[in-house]
Parts: structure tokens; C-alpha cells; sequence
């Protein structure tokens, strides 16, 4: 139920910490329950403010991009060039 192996939860753990991980565990299980109903029902949302908010949760999480690396100078300079030939 908590993930621990019996040595771990009767040598690393005092008795104070185990109603916390055990309140700390069913709150990730309500949070994925929740997720998982946010999703079954999304198609029959009408609400437009509330199918955005949806979505702008689930972005928010997604890992971000990474960014472009920096041109160096040279290949600024090229990049113009080539603009200016009309070559892009």
C-alpha cells in the first residue's frame, strides 16, 4: 500500500510519518481519478471557459521545447546574405 518494504517502514520511518504518507498517497490517487474523469467527460463539456481551462492544465505540465540553439556570427552574416539574394 505504501510502496515500502516492512524493514523500510519499521526502521526508516517513525510512526508520526506514516499516517502522512498514507494521506500524501491517496491524494495522488484522487488527483489521477480526477485527471482520468477530466478526461472521459472533456467531449461532453459545453462550457468553453471550462474545456480551455482543461487544456491550458494539461500544456502547462507538458515538457518544454528546447530552444534553438544561437547562430554564431558567421552564420548570421550567411543567413543575411542569402535573404538578400532572395534565397530565403
Amino acid at each position: 500500500m505504501l510502496d515500502k518494504t516492512q524493514y523500510q517502514i519499521e526502521n526508516e520511518y517513525f510512526f508520526i510519518d506514516l499516517p502522512q504518507l498514507l494521506l500524501l498517497k491517496d491524494q495522488a490517487r484522487a488527483s489521477d481519478v480526477i485527471a482520468q474523469l477530466e478526461i472521459a467527460s472533456y467531449p461532453h463539456i459545453t462550457d468553453q471557459k471550462v474545456r480551455q481551462e482543461i487544456i491550458n492544465r494539461y500544456i502547462k505540465v507538458l515538457p518544454k521545447a528546447p530552444e534553438k540553439p544561437r547562430a554564431s556570427a558567421e552564420d548570421q552574416y550567411q543567413a543575411q546574405l542569402a535573404r538578400m539574394k532572395g534565397g530565403g
